[in-house]
Order: C-alpha cells, then structure tokens, then sequence
C-alpha cells in the first residue's frame, strides 16, 4: 500500500472509530448519570411508547387513591354525624318510653320529658343542616339522588347507587311477576256466634297470645278480640257474614309472616262444636308470600313487599303499597288493616318506570374516566320531616305535633324505631360503601400501581451492573481510539524521510 498525504485513511478511520466510542460513553455516562436506560426517543421509539403510557396510568391510579382516600373522609364525616343523630334518637325513646309511664308520670315530668325532646330533635335537625365536607352538604338532602316519575304505587324507594354515564338521566324500569301474599288462614265457624266456649290461641310473626271467647260471642266479637291484640301477635281478622266465616289474616306480607290458630280446650274443633272442613282440626296455619319481579330486566330478590335490585348501573330497592304488592283493592284502607278488608284479586304484572336525573356523590375510583372507573352513593335528608315516616315522621313527636309525648306516646315510639331504623340503614349503606368499596379499591389500586411500575421499570430503568460495564468498555475505547488517532495522524510523517 502505498504512502499518501492528501487523504489519511489511517486517520479517518480511526477518527471514524472514535467518534462511534465517544457516543457511546456519551450515552453511557446519560444513562448511569439519569439512572434510565430510555432518556430520548431515539434510545428506544417503541419502549418510550409504552413507557410513557405506563407512567401516565400510575399517576391516574395514584390519584384515584388519594380520591378513594378524600371519599372515605366524606363518608366518615357523614357517618359520625349520624352516630350522634342515633344517639339523639336512643335519648329521644328513652323519653318516650318514661312517658308511657302514665302510672308514675304527671303532667309536669311530661312537659319536661316533651322539652328534652324537642331540643334533642332540634338537634338532629341542625346536624342535617349544617353537617359538610369541604362546603359540600351531606345529610340535607342535596347528596341524594334525584328522582322524578315515581308511582305512587311505590310506598319506599331506596336508591343506593346509580351509573348515569354520558347520559343526563336514566329510566329504570321494573315488573312485579308474583305477587306477595298474607299469611291467611279461613274457618267456616258454621254459625253466626259460638255455640260453647272456646280458647284459642294465636301465634303470628310478633308473638302468641291466648284468648278464650264465651258461648254466644259473635263472630265480629271475635275478630275484634283479635284484632286488639295484632300489635302483640302481628295477627289480625276479618268476618264474612255470608259465609260464618272467619279469616285470620298477618298484618303484612312476606315468608317471614305466619299465622298459626291452635285449639288448646281439647274439644276437637277450632271455634264451637260444629265441624266443618276447616273446623275440625285442632290446628291451623299458613306462610305468607314474598313479591317477585325485574328491575331493569335482571331478576330481584324480593322481601315482603320490597324488591331489591343489584346490576351494574343501578343498585336500590322498591317497597310497593299493599294494593300493588298483594294484588288487592282495598278501599280507604291502607298499611295493617289491609287485611281485614273484603279483597278482590288483581292479576301481577304490575309495570313502571321511574327516572334518575342525579348521581348522589360521584366518585372518581380509577385511572380512567368511564363510568366502570366512577361510584356512587346517595344521602337522603335525615332532618325530622324525613325520618320515622312509614309511622308519621319523627317531626310530629315534637310539642303540638299529632304524636307528641302528652297525645300518643305509644306511636312516638314507633315513630322513634322507625327513625332508628332510617338512620341505622343509612349507615350500614355508607359502611358498606366504604369497607367494600372504597377500601377494597385502595388495595386494589395499590397492587396495580406495584405491578404496573415495575413494568415501566424493566422497559425504561437502567441496569447499572450491565450499563457500568458498557461504560468501561466504551471508556477504554475512547482512550484506545485517541491514541491510535494520534499515532495515525503521524504516520503520513513517514514521507519526509522519501524527500531527504
């Protein structure tokens, strides 16, 4: 090969060499200097790709932590607001109950037993009123869902969640398939009135009571006996008169309702002497039914006259009114005394719709931002007006309401556990939001951001040990590749001995 000077190809290959060594310590001394093995697209175009879309999802699922975390202190903060409201109300019974004491109670223990409560559900009322997370109300109503369109065949409609999506409202529909039944039992007593004494005795879902009628009692005697008495036995009667005969009937619907007429005088026969075909046993019973239907096509279970739904856009239950549940018209006649009134039968099939215009309080659970990433939950109002009312409302326990402790205080009681049970199941509800939701999510959440990051870990964190030893490879390149340069650049000196 001969000698040139004009073009040192000694010199720019090594020069050549060189600069591919001194990128790569270049890229070396980046990576281990950053600690990432992708710091530019052009180290890896596909692995930044995934990289970056793996980092924008981690910080979704962290702040769909700290979400879970906020919407537990909301829950919280309703929750303890509503212990104290419990309290209220186990202060307010207690008052009630020393009310009924008519024995030792006068009129001045009343007046001050009736002042004790009206401060205490005036405090309940302020708690509904004032209690709030971040300026956002809780208990007055403005965190609940808004319905519209509901039958007034619906006594109760419990909504605990709702998915309304893109949407602005959505219609739920629902369809009763079987209808509740009483627990009934009928006898043809045979006679206007007893032809000898008789002791029955009554069981039904509330307790038994004994009760003995005379020769002579008419059957309207009777079934007003038994009638006084369906508070302690949940058992209640009504006559045919065409028919001498005598139907005992539950006060409400559903399996858990029973009606059991046992004959304890040993005589053979339930009522009187004269033997009929259900007369001449010494026992008589029956179950009630449960109502059955759809909510939004899925099949509910179904509880006395309340059907509950669970699907994925709408989770709540609907209690019908006896008329609907049973299938029965009953004129001017409503609640317990339904079954004391002459029926005729309706067919099932019942159909209706009702629209949910609001999500309650939406929570914001995931990464991403469609509804199967979002909860719901709704908070009714819990003042006074709005708690107790399937036996009056708690805000006519108060002075000169029509249940306050002086006029009834037998149904401020009741009134008072119904409220407890409202107030009980509202919190249950946000319990078990937050211990199977929210909590559960937070575990969830943390798992997926472990696994998740180690991913983008493996595609875009650096292996020191592996990158340490490119770095001194690449490090003793660039040294060796200096000094060949020199030495080839020194070479074309060589010619100056061919012109001495």
């Amino acid at each position: 090969m001969g000698l040139r000077i004009v073009n040192n190809i000694n010199s720019i290959k090594a020069g050549r060499q060189l600069s591919q060594s001194n990128r790569a310590f270049s890229n070396s001394l980046e990576r281990l200097s950053s600690g990432l093995r992708i710091n530019k697209g052009a180290d890896s175009p596909a692995g930044l790709i995934i990289s970056e879309q793996l980092r924008a999802q981690i910080v979704g699922l962290k702040q769909a932590v700290e979400n879970s975390q906020k919407a537990t202190n909301v829950i919280g903060t309703a929750e303890g607001a509503l212990n104290e409201v419990n309290s209220l109300l186990s202060s307010v019974r207690r008052l009630a109950i020393d009310s009924s004491n008519l024995g030792t109670t006068d009129q001045d223990q009343l007046d001050a037993n009736q002042a004790e409560v009206d401060s205490a559900i005036n405090s309940i009322d302020r708690i509904a009123d004032t209690t709030q997370y971040a300026g956002k109300k809780l208990l007055n109503g403005s965190a609940s869902f808004e319905v519209s369109g509901v039958s007034s065949s619906i006594d109760k409609l419990n909504v605990s969640r709702v998915q309304l999506g893109s949407a602005t409202s959505r219609t739920i529909d629902y369809e009763i398939k079987s209808l509740a039944e009483f627990a009934e039992v009928s006898i043809d007593v045979g006679a206007a009135a007893l032809d000898k004494d008789t002791t029955l005795q009554i069981s039904g879902s509330r307790g038994s009571q004994q009760i003995s009628f005379s020769a002579g009692s008419s059957l309207t005697q009777i079934a007003n006996a038994i009638d006084a008495l369906n508070e302690n036995t949940g058992v209640t009667a009504r006559v045919d008169a065409s028919s001498n005969t005598i139907t005992f009937a539950s006060t409400e619907v559903g399996s858990s309702q029973s009606v059991r007429i046992q004959d304890i005088d040993g005589d053979g026969t339930l009522l009187g002497s004269i033997a009929s075909a259900s007369n001449s046993a010494t026992t008589a019973s029956d179950k009630g039914a449960d109502v059955e239907g759809t909510i939004l096509g899925a099949v509910a279970l179904g509880t006395g006259r309340r059907l509950s739904g669970n699907t994925s856009v709408f989770t709540g239950d609907l209690t019908f009114d006896f008329n609907t549940a049973t299938g029965r018209s009953a004129i001017g006649v409503t609640g317990r005394d339904a079954a004391r009134t002459e029926v005729t039968g309706i067919t099932a099939d019942a159909t209706g719709t009702f629209s949910l215009n609001s999500e309650g309080l939406l929570f914001q659970l995931g990464a991403f931002t469609d509804p199967n990433n979002q909860e719901s939950v709704g908070i009714d109002s819990t003042n006074s007006y709005n708690i107790g009312v399937r036996e009056g409302r708690l805000s006519s326990v108060k002075s000169g309401g029509v249940n306050d402790l002086s006029t009834n205080s037998d149904q401020a009681v009741r009134i008072i556990d119904e409220a407890i049970t409202d107030i009980a199941s509202i919190r249950a509800r946000l319990g078990a939001f937050q211990t199977n939701t929210l909590e559960t999510n937070i575990n969830s959440l943390g798992a997926s951001i472990e696994n998740i990051t180690n991913s983008e870990s493996l595609i875009r964190d650096l292996d020191f040990s592996t990158e340490t030893a490119a770095f001194t490879k690449a490090q003793i390149l660039v040294q060796a590749g200096t000094s060949i340069l020199s030495q080839a650049n020194a070479s074309s000196q060589s010619v100056l001995a061919l012109l001495q």
